[in-house]
């Protein structure tokens, strides 16, 4: 099943619509540590067909300089599905993208058809599943889907749908509960946590900036986007920079030589010390080192 003990860089996931193979080849050369091919909400009914082909073969033909590769499949509760994974080339497929669960059993059905299928495609790792919660419904069932399969590596935030369904507004205000709530059910369950687009201005990469520091803020790891303009700065937001590794760098050291010298609690640069503070520190300096800021 997915290596939850190391979790994959997915500062930014950058969502693509399927049906245009034009726009597949140029998102398979951009920085974005994911690339989403989509099959569900960007793509229109009658183009779906021609989308999984599409995707097929991009998956199939184009370097994606070892970027991980998923695909946003139609939801469970769609006759779409069952028509989506059958066109997947397994064998090129890091990640499945499954939008608007709202129970453990739409994602194991997922996963028992991966199950059924994925040993003979051989891909190089067990296919992941990402877990899209998009529904007041879902919301209520998150740590029940989260517990579901062990494939799932992560839970994604849909905050359009959820603002659809609730009739809130897509604010920082109206978002926070929603948001904390997928972070603590993705936490319960050693999983990472990715929020949603910010959509209000894709172009716009400082209002992205902003909304992407709310968001690690919160404890997610990472965006969903829409645009190449918002690349470069969740990579910057969702990285440690040079004072966060230095001070945890520093929070190691201490705490290593307490527990050498038989001491519980530490203090470096006038900061007590304590297990929790050093395991944020150890999380900071993998994010680090996967990233390229720091030597392993």
């Amino acid at each position: 099943m997915a290596d939850t003990k190391v979790p994959r860089l997915r500062r930014s996931m950058l969502i693509t619509p399927g049906d245009r193979a034009e726009r597949l080849a140029r998102a398979a050369a951009l920085p974005a540590d994911s690339l989403v091919f989509d099959l569900e909400d960007g793509v229109g009914a009658k183009q779906k067909p021609a989308a999984r082909a599409c995707i097929a073969e991009a998956l199939r033909t184009l370097d994606f300089g070892g970027r991980e590769r998923l695909v946003r499949t139609n939801a469970a509760s769609t006759p779409d599905l069952e028509a989506d994974l059958a066109a997947l080339p397994l064998g090129h497929l890091d990640a499945i993208f499954l939008p608007k669960a709202e129970s453990p059993s739409d994602v194991q059905r997922l996963a028992a058809w991966l199950d059924a299928n994925e040993p003979r495609a051989a891909p190089a790792r067990p296919i992941d599943i990402v877990v899209s919660i998009e529904t007041p419904r879902g919301l209520l069932q998150a740590l029940a889907i989260a517990d579901a399969s062990p494939r799932i590596s992560a839970l994604f935030f849909g905050s359009g749908d959820y603002s659809v369904a609730t009739g809130s507004a897509v604010t920082e205000r109206s978002l926070a509960v929603p948001r904390s709530l997928i972070v603590a059910a993705a936490s319960a369950a050693g999983l990472q946590a990715i929020d949603a687009a910010y959509f209000a201005s894709v172009k716009d990469a400082d209002a992205t900036r902003t909304d992407a520091l709310v968001a690690k803020e919160l404890g997610f790891c990472g965006k969903l986007l829409f645009h190449p303009n918002q690349i470069a700065v969740c990579n910057e937001v969702f990285s440690p920079s040079p004072a966060e590794i230095a001070r945890a760098l520093a929070i190691i050291a201490a705490w290593d030589a307490a527990q050498k010298a038989g001491h519980g609690t530490a203090v470096a640069d006038g900061q007590f010390i304590a297990v929790d503070i050093a395991l944020m520190a150890e999380r900071t300096l993998a994010v680090a080192r996967q990233a390229g800021l720091l030597r392993p």
